[in-house]
Formats: C-alpha cells, structure tokens, sequence
C-alpha cells in the first residue's frame, strides 16, 4: 500500500505546483497587459471636474464637464426611459477617445458666443437673464443647443429631404402649400405658410402653429445646409435652427429668441469654432483653448 500512495502524492504535488505557476504566468501576462494599456489623459478645470471624452464627428474630443447642460450621450446608450431588460443589463464600453458619443447639450448666448459653464460668470448671467428678462418678455439671450454625432455614412448632410417632407406632409395633412418669398431675410430663403394665410378662414395665419416660417440656406451645390424654423404667435417667438458644418458629420440644432435670427451666420461660426476648440489628439493632449474653460 505505501508504494502506491508515494507516486500519488508526488503527482499531486507535481500538479500543484504546475497550476501555482500557470496563475503566476497568468497574473504575469494580466500585469503586463495592464501595463501595455495606453494611459488615457483626462482633463480637469480649475474645480476638479473632470472633462467629458469620446468621439464627435470621426476626431477624438475633451468637453469641459462643467459645460455640458444634461449629458453626454454615447452610441448604443439606452434611452432615459428605456425600463427593457436589455437596457438594465447594457454595460457600457471602456469610455475612450474612440468611443463614438451619441450626442451633447450645452447653453450659447448669443449676443457674444459665450458657453455657460457651472460655477463661473456665465451661469450667474444666464441665471439673472432667466429671472430679468423672461418674466417681462425680453428677448432671452441664450440658446439651447444639441449637437449630434453622424455615424451612418449614408446618410445625406443636408435638409433637401427634410423640406420635401414637411411640404408634402403639409398639403396631405393640412391642405396648404409653402410659398417662397420674394425677398430674403437676412440672407436666408424665406418660405411661408399659404403665404400666410390661414386657408380656413382666408385670414392673416397668426394663430395657427401648423405652419412656421421657414427660412433656409444653401450650398454651392444646391443642398440646404441651413434649415430654420421660427414661430410667428404671440410676443416670444422662438426658431429652431439646424444646420450641418462643411468639415464633420455633425448636425447641431439651437433653439432660440427669433430677435437674434439675424445672428445666424455668427451663430453657426462661433459654435463650430466652439466644437472645434474640443477637439484633441488620439491620445487626449489638448490642441487649443477649450471654450468654457477659464
């Protein structure tokens, strides 16, 4: 009997020690893999907050957090009120400088292309602005903006669609036309709804939401780059204008006091020179002045 336990008990120590050293190997190659993992550079402004990072429009960026308004959206995120199984279990990616953002929501005034930051001068304008101006129904200063990130790359960076649509969807459920305008406002193609006449009452339409003017701009090449849609009811009027930018896939839309339509180019300028001040190399070292950052 013990010659035949001694060769079991060396083989059972013989197998032990194979597997202490076969998870020796394994921690070494974890460890050194660890090692290899590129260190991401994360941001910070002068409160510790760190930057919000992914990929906007095919380039790596760093977007101030006290910027962002509601969220940093990433693609494949579930929806706010998505209660699915699917969306409990969703476990998010590594967040990167490669992992595409979905979308971003941030506050521009446009008197002067400033970006509301939390803790800094411009949230305490923008919260004087809301209590002072609103409540009397001076023009508010401050647009809400969204912008998206295009990751199909099928689909058309223009509005051409979009006005098609609407007219279309106008005559069938309505039974008006939009009517181009004799003369441009502020540069832009001015469409208006029956010419502005409320076909049911062959009145001036001043009470009808159905029908927003339309304003809009296009490219060399016939595509509406710029598409605008400003109500004409009450004393605060209000435009939600969207528009594409020439060099990324990118659709922002702002929505804002029609007092300051006549703003538009300036508008698109500065919120694309915003965009662009985010943007950083691969490995997050900063290229310029970030807007919203003292």
């Amino acid at each position: 009997m013990k010659s035949i336990f001694k060769p079991c008990f060396k083989l059972i120590c013989l197998s032990c020690l194979l597997l202490l050293a076969g998870c020796d190997d394994d921690k070494q190659a974890g460890d050194k893999a660890a090692q290899q993992q590129p260190v991401l550079a994360r941001h910070q402004d002068r409160f510790g907050r760190y930057d919000s990072i992914g990929n906007l429009g095919g380039k790596p960026v760093s977007i101030p957090g006290g910027v962002v308004f509601t969220w940093v959206r990433y693609i494949g995120d579930p929806g706010d009120f998505d209660s699915s199984k699917q969306a409990q279990k969703y476990q998010r990616p590594p967040i990167t400088y490669q992992l595409p953002i979905e979308d971003i929501d941030f506050q521009y005034r446009l008197t002067d292309g400033a970006v509301k930051t939390r803790r800094e001068q411009t949230e305490e304008d923008y919260l004087r602005d809301n209590e002072t101006l609103i409540p009397v129904g001076k023009p508010f200063p401050w647009g809400y903006t969204i912008v998206y990130n295009i990751v199909d790359p099928h689909q058309p960076l223009n509005f051409n669609k979009a006005f098609t649509d609407t007219q279309e969807a106008k005559k069938e459920v309505w039974h008006f036309e939009y009517f181009e305008q004799p003369q441009k406002v502020h540069g832009l193609t001015f469409f208006k709804a029956n010419n502005g006449i409320d076909p049911s009452t062959n009145q001036p339409w001043q009470d009808n939401i159905a029908g927003p003017d339309i304003l809009m701009s296009k490219n060399a090449q016939g595509e509406i780059k710029t598409y605008i849609r400003c109500d004409f009811i009450g004393e605060v009027q209000q435009c939600k204008h969207q528009f594409y930018l020439d060099n990324l896939p990118i659709l922002i839309s702002i929505t804002y006091n029609r007092q300051y339509l006549k703003l538009w180019q300036q508008t698109e300028k500065n919120i694309a020179s915003i965009l662009d001040s985010w943007v950083v190399t691969d490995k997050g070292a900063l290229i310029k002045k970030q807007a919203g950052k003292m």
